[in-house]
Parts: structure tokens; sequence; C-alpha cells
């Protein structure tokens, strides 16, 4: 009988041997913490980021007016930020219904914000190539297509610095471009030249912003 009972009772002696799993619990713990950080993270990193359909959204309010910038040739960065800051003042706190467009050698994008607008600006006029009629020709050519296109009150900032060559062969390089600018400016909306070349007195960009000034499209200083 005794020998029956230290045999029921072996399991007990046994499970005392048995090791508690207390870390198990640590672990479990430890899992949930850092999965409810990363999911928190996560979910701030994903409010911050522009959702597409926001972005949508905005391209599809209508516009009230329009603003360009026409990256030539490189500036230096100090001159780039004192332009885009101007132009960003410019475009004030509704450009959600501003069309707003930056086209350079470096970068050609349509902007949904003043803050975007100015940020590529700064890039743009850093990273251009140097003037090249050529290039510049492609350049015009561009901004000409997307100025037709509508006809919003625009304001093209012209930075940067025109090619150095004599003013006959400028002006027939420039010719078509003037051209269609200048039967927008009269027929579609009204469009204003706002001068932001370096160095302003310099023979070339004057000739370059006379062409504008001949067929009556007002050049602001």
């Amino acid at each position: 009988m005794q020998e029956q009972s230290a045999q029921r009772e072996e399991p007990k002696e046994h499970g005392q041997y048995i090791p508690k799993p207390k870390w198990a619990w640590k672990a479990i713990y430890l899992f949930l913490v850092i999965l409810g950080l990363s999911s928190g993270i996560i979910g701030l990193v994903y409010r911050q980021l522009p959702k597409k359909s926001e972005v949508l959204a905005k391209r599809k309010i209508p516009k009230v007016r329009s603003v360009y910038a026409l990256i030539l040739s490189p500036i230096s960065i100090s001159k780039a930020d004192s332009i885009s800051r101007a132009i960003k003042k410019d475009i004030g706190k509704d450009s959600i219904v501003v069309k707003m467009v930056v086209g350079g050698t470096a970068v050609y994008k349509h902007c949904t914000s003043a803050d975007e607008f100015r940020r590529l600006i700064d890039t743009a006029a850093v990273r251009a190539r140097e003037a090249d009629i050529e290039i510049q020709n492609l350049l015009h050519s561009k901004i000409v297509d997307i100025i037709t296109s509508d006809t919003l009150p625009a304001r093209l900032y012209v930075i940067g610095s025109a090619p150095a060559m004599p003013a006959q062969e400028l002006r027939m390089r420039m010719q078509s471009t003037i051209e269609y600018l200048d039967m927008r400016n009269r027929e579609m909306g009204r469009l204003t030249i706002v001068n932001a070349l370096e160095p302003k007195n310099s023979n070339q960009n004057l000739v370059y912003l006379d062409f504008y000034r001949r067929v009556g499209i007002e050049v602001e200083e």
C-alpha cells in the first residue's frame, strides 16, 4: 500500500521540478509594446505624407491665375532662395487656386503648393545647366505650350541669364516664342513677365527683355 501511495505522489514530486515559464510572459509583453510603438510611428509618418487622393483633389480645384518660373541658367543658392521667397509671397496663402509650373533644365513640374513650388525653384535654379540657346529654345517652347493652354492671368518669372550672343541672332531665335506669347497676352489672358535675370544690367538680358516690351507685354522689375 505504501508503495502504491508513493507511486501516486510521484507526479506531484516531479511537478515541483518543472520550471515556470516566466520569461515567456515577458517576451509576449515586450512584443506587444514594440508592436504598439511601431504602429504609432507608421501611423504618424503616413499621416504626414500627402495622400495621392489629396494631390488629385487639389489639381481638380478650379484655378483663377497662374504663376510660372522659367530657369534659363544656374544662379547661386542665396539668390535662388531670395527669388523663391519673393515668388511664394507673391502667390500668397491661397496657392490652392493658383496654377504653378517650374520649368528648367533640371526640372519641369506642375506644383500643388507654394512650398513645393519654392523648393523646386531652389533646386532647379542651382542645378540648371549653363545658358545655351538651343536648350533655352526648348525651355521656351515648353513654357509657351503650357501658358497658351488656358486663359488665366499669368505671371512668368524669368530666372538666370539669357545667352550672350548678337541681338539680331537672339531675336531670330526668340521670334516664334515672342509671337505666341504676344497672342496669348492680347487674345487669351494677360501675361506679365517678371524680371529675375542676373545681372539685370547685362546687355544680353536687356536685349532679351526688350523683345517682350516691343510687342506690348508688361515687364515687371
